[in-house]
């Protein structure tokens, strides 16, 4: 599928976001899709799995959840080249996982609840943090299992972060731990309150269906991004500084953030398919996704604009916004040409990367912005 074959210079990409006050203005796109050769590996690209990309985007790996083996892919040959068994139980073993860090080519940090650890090539535990919960957590309304909560190992600093919440109000905290698992600070994110108007539950007491507003925790470029779906507001910790700030953005194309009302307690899951429904076409913001190359972010908003039906398809309208280093907005866009927005997405020498499943294979989606 393609769109635009015309391509600027990286370095004349950087001169326009200086110059025009919306760069993304008349951009186009081309997509292409790419495969692995997996040789004779059989790699399991099927749930349960888990995928991450190394620091500097040489490497694709996949975690197999079921069997715990890593299978690692070289994005500049595009072919498996190594795998790897991390132990399921044992005293090497992360625990229950949901995700892996890549911290360097044969390092992994792995943030299982309690005891966070770096495993290393050869499936051993090379460090790991005993956390006392009750003690991070103490003077905070928070749950104590939810201090977990999508944490981030920062290297650098050899700080831990995470998004601790009450389950109850629905509020959510950002925890910074030292290199000993210690609390260092615990700071309420009450901007992110306004996501409690899109929460949907079903069921009585704490069971049945729950939909929630999704936050991100994300460090890049030696700082602690924050944002939520709800809208296009974000909070920023610097960890060098131990400050944090939050702000909102000045769009104009995009809209800034999901209005309306709906039902947060329903009876039956029919009206909770069609309260989940109506939030689905109020807009989404999505996570951030740094690019080396023209030394800028770029982020997705989304919206359903209407629902698949026996008939037709669902149609979904989907925005791009750009923002320098410093997150100065500096584009945004409604983009033509895509149908679903890549959530698993990265950049890799200037081009928008996203993993894709092609006949229970291994593939890319590569998109070129051409702006």
């Amino acid at each position: 599928m393609v769109f635009s074959c015309k391509e600027k210079p990286v370095s004349e990409k950087k001169t326009l976001a200086i110059e025009k006050s919306n760069i993304l203005e008349g951009l186009t796109i081309s997509v292409d899709t790419i495969m692995v050769d997996a040789g004779e590996e059989l790699i399991t690209y099927g749930i349960p799995y888990i995928s991450t990309l190394s620091p500097e985007a040489r490497y694709f790996y996949i975690l197999d959840n079921k069997t715990f083996k890593i299978h690692q892919i070289d994005l500049d040959s595009l072919a498996f080249i190594d795998s790897f068994f991390i132990e399921k139980e044992g005293p090497n073993s992360p625990g229950f996982t949901f995700m892996f860090q890549p911290i360097s080519e044969d390092q992994f940090f792995f943030p299982s609840f309690q005891s966070p650890s770096i495993i290393n090539a050869s499936g051993e535990k090379i460090r790991s943090w005993n956390l006392n919960l009750p003690d991070i957590i103490d003077g905070f309304s928070v749950d104590l299992n939810s201090l977990t909560n999508r944490i981030v190992f920062n290297s650098t600093m050899d700080q831990l972060y995470s998004l601790p919440v009450n389950y109850e109000t629905r509020e959510y905290y950002l925890a910074v731990l030292n290199s000993y698992g210690k609390r260092k600070r615990i700071i309420a994110l009450p901007e992110f309150n306004k996501a409690n108007a899109f929460t949907i539950r079903t069921g009585g007491g704490e069971g049945g269906g729950l939909k929630i507003e999704f936050p991100y925790l994300q460090h890049l470029n030696d700082e602690v991004i924050i944002s939520c779906t709800v809208g296009n507001g974000i909070y920023r910790y610097d960890p060098s500084l131990d400050s944090i700030s939050y702000r909102e953005f000045p769009l104009k194309i995009v809209p800034l953030e999901k209005k309306g009302e709906i039902k947060n307690r329903v009876h039956s899951n029919e009206e909770f398919e069609v309260e989940v429904k109506k939030i689905a076409t109020q807009i989404s913001h999505w996570n951030f996704i740094w690019d080396e190359a023209s030394q800028l972010y770029f982020r997705f908003a989304s919206r359903v604009l209407s629902h698949r039906t026996e008939y037709k398809e669902s149609k979904m309208e989907i925005f791009l916004m750009a923002f320098s280093k410093e997150l100065e907005l500096v584009g945004e866009t409604r983009l033509e040409g895509l149908t679903n927005v890549p959530h698993s997405g990265f950049f890799k020498e200037g081009k928008l990367w996203s993993n894709v499943n092609v006949a229970d294979d291994l593939g890319f989606s590569v998109i070129d912005f051409q702006f």
